[in-house]
């Protein structure tokens, strides 16, 4: 008799980089900023005391190029560089999983969407695996909910959250998560600077798609597409395709899923309580005391309940 567990995977970047932006950066320790540390974590509790998941594993992006910067100069070349005090504080996050046992997937050349992606199809094969949540801010994300992965994602600060079905990415976008890909390379996304077809916008982009399914398809019935709307697309079809190969995730990286390494226990938690404790995050540390006291008669969080 197999009973069924959750798995949680968390996005760090994206709940690091919202946690900063979140939280005042007033708080501080022996002189460092630690707004987005802290954030993490209180995000981190938070949404394992909503979910009650039976394994936590946490990915990360890795300083450095990754595939997608070598098949595309642009790649990403408008962003602003960050804060000073936000990017010396990923280096704590990491260190402090590494501390607390929790297992931290970050691997050079890939982004952590990948290593999410490629955890999420590993967890999915696994029986013992009801759901997959992926706590994340990431709309590329979408693209990887299926009947066991669903997201988890902020709606605003870190104190509301929202969960992504397969009819909620519908909701949201308008086409399925398997067209997720297909709709940037049609539309782009400046985000990212993918170029997409030049006078495509979202609208355009989701009839496309209701249509036709896929770009491969919308490409074979040009001739059915008035011509206005033809010759956009016949210009810019090599940018179609590079851009549905950026927004394309690896399922397979060459990381492994080990249940047994991710199972959130008793020691995990003592590690992170002295890891509060050091920092000296007296009302994380409280919280996850009290956690740990209610266990036994332990209510599901309010999602509307702000996490401060």
């Amino acid at each position: 008799y197999l009973t069924m567990s959750h798995l949680l995977v968390i996005d760090a970047h994206a709940v690091i980089h919202r946690a900063y932006h979140s939280i005042p950066p007033s708080l501080t320790y022996n002189g460092q900023v630690v707004n987005a540390l802290y954030g993490f974590y209180s995000m981190f509790l938070s949404t394992v005391d909503q979910l009650k998941p039976k394994y936590v594993v946490v990915c990360m992006d890795s300083p450095g190029p990754t595939f997608r910067d070598k098949e595309y100069m642009a790649y990403r070349a408008q962003r602003r560089p960050a804060d000073q005090d936000l990017v010396k504080q990923f280096p704590l996050v990491k260190q402090s999983l590494e501390n607390s046992a929790i297992p931290l997937f970050i691997m050079g050349g890939y982004e952590a969407d990948d290593l999410i992606a490629t955890v999420a199809l590993q967890a999915s094969k696994q029986n013992s695996i009801s759901t997959v949540t992926v706590l994340t801010g990431d709309k590329d994300l979408m693209q990887l909910v299926n009947q066991k992965v669903q997201l988890l994602m902020p709606v605003r600060g870190l104190s509301q959250t929202k969960t992504y079905s397969i009819d909620d990415v519908t909701q949201r976008l308008g086409v399925k998560p398997d067209q997720v890909v297909d709709l940037k390379a049609l539309m782009g996304d400046p985000s990212d600077n993918y170029p997409g077809v030049k006078g495509v916008g979202p609208k355009i982009a989701t009839s496309l798609l209701e249509k036709y399914e896929n770009l491969d398809s919308v490409y074979q019935h040009l001739d059915e597409i008035k011509e206005n709307l033809r010759q956009k697309l016949e210009t810019d079809k090599d940018n179609a395709y590079l851009s549905q190969k950026l927004a394309q995730l690896v399922y397979d990286a060459p990381i492994e899923l080990s249940l047994d390494s991710a199972l959130w226990n008793q020691d995990k938690q003592d590690n992170l309580l002295n890891i509060f404790k050091s920092f000296n995050f007296k009302s994380l540390a409280s919280r996850l005391q009290n956690k740990n006291k209610n266990q036994s008669k332990s209510q599901p969080i309010n999602p509307q309940q702000s996490l401060f």
